[in-house]
């Protein structure tokens, strides 16, 4: 058996997007449209979203936000609050922490874009980090757009921003979004803390390993079936049930991401591994090789050191990856299966012109697709 690990990088459908934030659709993501946009705050201080030259009040405030919580706003809400540009302040009483922004919130290109534009004629304050995730609809990804605020104010003397993915309120999503945006820009900069909370293993979905035979001959035929396999495990920020939106976290963060990720994408791990074994095919039998993959989940915390300030720790993340040798178990299961081929499976490949992408060998044909890939009759192969 050989096993090759590999990392990919795997954009989240639509559907699942629609679980970011509030789930709202997104407007316009370029040009001079407002986009409807989620504002997550990675900072230890409340975060108040008002319209430029709005003074933080009750009354002008569009957004409260509280640390590692988000509120996504509708596009026709910002254009009406606040025009084209926003003022996003970062404060504090106890600590005398006053810090405003005033970013430009419209013209960003899909991706990510660290700075955040300042609105025009204004600058953003020092002790404050920005970052724009903005969709690439071409990509497939959709949802709204993520403004996500951290802090660079000295006053934190290099104290960490402590939050947790579990905690009520807290948006997994974001934290997601706001993690893969800062990898996408430095790798390095994101890392799982080897001292994890807890460590669990299970298995992964049954896929088929290598091609399916046919046995259109009248006696039975014995065939190696088998062959590669590949597994793939998308890992969720933990703490609900209805979002799908995570980061990816493979060893100790052994990356491999493309520049084009902005919000609404995923880091996936996969593994393909290798196996044949002997089986006789009854005839006008179909048989092939299940693999099934063991699968370690481990949870702990992810740090976040953006570029100029302090870290960002979020807790309580967990990420799962695929072929994984728990102790006195094998890292893959395999199961043979064999069923009767159905009427028209028998007039697909069991004809002198089967399908492409077939070999013919006697009265065996390899290859073409079997629907269901766990069912049948199985045997386990230790």
């Amino acid at each position: 058996m050989t096993t090759i690990r590999k990392t990919m990088v795997t954009a989240l459908t639509a559907l699942a997007l629609t679980g970011l934030g509030a789930g709202v659709a997104a407007a316009a993501q370029v040009g001079d449209g407002i986009p409807d946009i989620t504002f997550f705050n990675a900072s230890p201080y409340t975060m108040d979203v008002t319209g430029v030259d709005q003074p933080i009040m009750p009354a002008n405030i569009i957004a409260e936000i509280a640390p590692g919580q988000s509120v996504t706003v509708p596009g026709y809400t910002l254009q009406a609050r606040a025009g084209t540009g926003i003022n996003v302040s970062e404060g504090d009483r106890q600590t005398h922490v006053t810090d405003i922004s005033a970013i430009q919130i419209t013209g960003y290109q899909p991706g990510v874009a660290t700075g955040c534009t300042p609105f025009r004629g204004r600058t953003n304050a020092k002790e404050m980090g920005c970052m724009v995730q903005t969709p690439n609809v071409i990509a497939g990804e959709s949802g709204p757009m993520q403004i996500s605020i951290w802090t660079a104010n000295p006053k934190r003397n290099g104290a960490a921003t402590d939050l947790d993915a579990t905690a009520a309120g807290s948006d997994p999503a974001a934290m997601g979004n706001f993690l893969s945006g800062l990898a996408t820009i430095n790798p390095s900069s994101v890392s799982f803390d080897t001292n994890v909370d807890s460590v669990g293993w299970g298995t992964g979905k049954q896929m088929m390993a290598g091609a399916p035979v046919w046995n259109c001959g009248s006696e039975d035929a014995n065939e190696q079936i088998g062959g590669g396999a590949t597994h793939e495990e998308s890992t969720s920020v933990t703490g609900t049930l209805t979002l799908t939106q995570g980061i990816k976290l493979f060893d100790t963060v052994d990356t491999d991401i493309s520049v084009s990720i902005s919000a609404g994408h995923t880091w996936t791990s996969s593994t393909t591994d290798t196996y044949t074994v002997g089986e006789n095919i009854a005839p006008h039998n179909v048989g092939w090789l299940g693999s099934i993959p063991s699968t370690e989940t481990v949870t702990g915390a992810v740090t976040a050191t953006p570029a100029g300030a302090d870290p960002v720790v979020i807790s309580h993340i967990s990420f799962t990856e695929p072929g994984q040798s728990q102790p006195g178990k094998p890292a893959y299961q395999y199961v043979t299966h064999t069923r009767a081929m159905t009427q028209d499976e028998i007039s697909t490949y069991c004809t002198p012109s089967a399908v492409a992408g077939s070999t013919r060998h006697l009265d065996t044909v390899t290859g073409g697709t079997v629907g269901d890939v766990s069912g049948g009759t199985a045997t386990s192969i230790n």
